[in-house]
């Protein structure tokens, strides 16, 4: 795990606590993407779909690579 997806990882756990804990069986399908471009990282919790389109975003952090500043969206 890189320094970015660290930083990411731990503003999503600590946004999600604020939102009530989805049932087991849901997270169970949770799915780690991650992009990069030249000035951040991207790091989504994602539900698959057998289309792409269809994917459900549960979040996404993202974290400036200079800085290290994330923000975090979440979807529930």
């Amino acid at each position: 795990m890189n320094k970015m997806e660290a930083i990411a990882r731990e503003a999503t756990r600590q946004a999600l606590s604020m939102h009530p804990k989805p049932p087991e069986s849901e997270q169970a399908n949770w799915t780690l993407g991650k992009f990069e471009t030249d000035d951040e990282g991207i790091f989504e919790i994602y539900i698959p779909s057998e289309r792409p389109l269809d994917a459900k975003v549960i979040s996404t952090a993202k974290v400036n690579r200079r800085t290290g500043e994330v923000s975090v969206e979440i979807f529930l």
